[in-house]
């Protein structure tokens, strides 16, 4: 029957969606993000005013936190 263009329910397996290239790549790149954010955050810690990464310092009197050995 499948000559003339029929079909019949069932006859042809249907795939499964599955992952492909470009949704590992999304992941990997959300990883990389997530790491450099961590690492601006810890930077942003030692230079910001009393430790916080969201407060600049004031123009004339930057005080950088220094690391205890």
């Amino acid at each position: 029957m499948s000559q003339f263009g029929m079909q019949l329910p069932g006859g042809r397996a249907k795939r499964a969606a599955s992952p492909d290239m470009f949704t590992a790549l999304a992941f990997i790149a959300v990883a990389f993000l997530t790491a450099a954010c961590a690492v601006m955050w810890q930077a942003a810690s030692h230079v910001g005013k009393d430790g916080s990464p969201f407060q600049p310092q004031e123009a004339g009197n930057i005080v950088i936190k220094q690391a205890t050995p």
